[in-house]
C-alpha cells in the first residue's frame, strides 16, 4: 500500500513537472515569434513569464534582457544582463557585459539616468575592466545640467575615473562636484572642487570650481554660525576667504567672518575683515553697503557710543 501510494506521488510530482515545463517551452516559443515579428514588448512579457517558472535558463534570460533593450525597457534590460552574468558562466558573463554597454549608450542618448546608472554599476560589478572612457564626452555632456540626481552622481563619478583624458576627466569631476552642491552635499563637494583648482589643467574649470567652492565654504560657515558654532563658522569662512578671493562668495564670507569676531569682541579683526568685503566691489552694491554698515557699527562700539 505504502508503495503504491509513493508510486501516486511520484507519478503526480512528474506531470507537475511536465505542465511547468510545456507551459514554460509554450511562453519561449511565443516571445520568440513576437521577437520575430519586432514586437518586443510583447516578446519581453513572455520571457519572463518562462523564467518566472524555469530562472535558471540562462538562453531565455539573454532573450529577455534582448528584447528588453529592444523595447526600450532600459533599467529591465540592465537588471537582465546582471541577471545573466551572476547566474551564468564567462562566456554569459562577456554577453552580459556587451549587453550593458549597449544599455549604457541607449541610456546616454536619451536621458535615462536611472538606466544608466544601473548600467553603469552592473559593468563595476561583472565587468570592471570595462573602461567608459569612449562615453565620458557624451555623459559630460548630458548630465552636467538640468537637475541633479543620485543616479546621475554615480555615473558621473565611473565615467571620470575612466575619462580617456585629463581635461574630460576634469570636466566629468567638475560636473560630479556641482551635482554634490545642488544635492546639498557641500562637504563632499568641497574637496572636489580644491582638487580641480590645484590641477589647474582648464582656466574655464578653474574659475568654475572657485565659484563652487566659494558658494560651498559660504553656505557651511552661515550654517554653521547660525547653529551657534562660530569656530566651525570661523573655519568654513576663512576657507572661502582663502579659495574665493574677491568674488561675490568670497566677500560674502569676509562679511561672515567679521561677525564671528565682532561677536567674539576682536574688533579690530572685524573691522579688517568688514574692510576687506569692501574690496572687488563697487560703492552701493549690496555687500559693499552690508560692510559700511558694520564698519560704523564696530566704530560706535569702540568708542562707546550706542547705535
Amino acid at each position: 500500500m505504502n508503495s503504491l501510494r509513493a508510486t501516486l506521488v511520484a507519478a503526480i510530482g512528474a506531470v507537475g513537472i511536465t505542465s511547468c515545463v510545456g507551459a514554460a517551452a509554450e511562453h519561449e516559443a511565443l516571445g520568440d515569434r513576437a521577437y520575430a515579428a519586432r514586437e518586443y514588448a510583447g516578446a519581453l512579457v513572455e520571457y519572463r513569464l518562462y523564467l518566472s517558472r524555469d530562472p535558471g535558463s540562462q538562453e531565455v534570460r539573454a532573450k529577455a534582457a534582448a528584447a528588453a533593450l529592444n523595447a526600450g525597457e532600459l533599467v529591465v534590460a540592465a537588471e537582465e544582463y546582471i541577471a545573466l552574468a551572476i547566474g551564468g558562466d564567462d562566456e554569459s558573463t562577456a554577453e552580459a557585459a556587451d549587453g550593458l554597454e549597449r544599455v549604457v549608450q541607449a541610456a546616454a542618448d536619451v536621458g535615462d539616468q536611472a538606466a544608466l546608472a544601473a548600467a553603469v554599476e552592473g559593468l563595476r560589478q561583472i565587468a570592471p575592466g570595462r573602461a567608459l572612457g569612449r562615453f565620458a564626452r557624451q555623459l559630460a555632456s548630458g548630465l552636467g545640467e538640468g537637475p541633479p540626481s543620485e543616479e546621475k552622481l554615480l555615473v558621473l563619478f565611473y565615467a571620470a575615473a575612466d575619462a580617456p583624458d585629463a581635461r574630460a576627466q576634469d570636466s566629468l569631476m567638475y560636473a560630479y562636484a556641482t551635482g554634490l552642491r545642488r544635492l546639498g552635499r557641500c562637504e563632499e563637494a568641497i574637496p572636489v572642487y580644491e582638487s580641480l583648482m590645484r590641477r589647474g589643467l582648464e582656466p574655464q574649470v578653474v574659475e568654475r570650481s572657485r565659484g563652487g567652492l566659494g558658494y560651498c565654504a559660504l553656505r557651511l560657515g552661515q550654517n554653521a554660525r547660525d547653529q551657534g558654532l562660530p569656530l566651525t563658522a570661523e573655519e568654513w569662512f576663512t576657507l572661502a576667504v582663502t579659495r574665493a578671493g574677491n568674488t561675490e562668495h568670497g566677500r560674502a564670507a569676509w562679511l561672515g567672518l567679521g561677525d564671528v569676531l565682532y561677536g567674539r569682541g576682536d574688533l579690530i579683526g572685524a573691522a579688517t575683515a568688514y574692510e576687506s568685503a569692501l574690496e572687488g566691489g563697487v560703492p552701493g552694491d549690496s555687500i559693499s553697503t552690508v560692510a559700511v554698515a558694520k564698519l560704523d557699527m564696530v566704530r560706535r562700539a569702540g568708542t562707546g557710543i550706542p547705535f
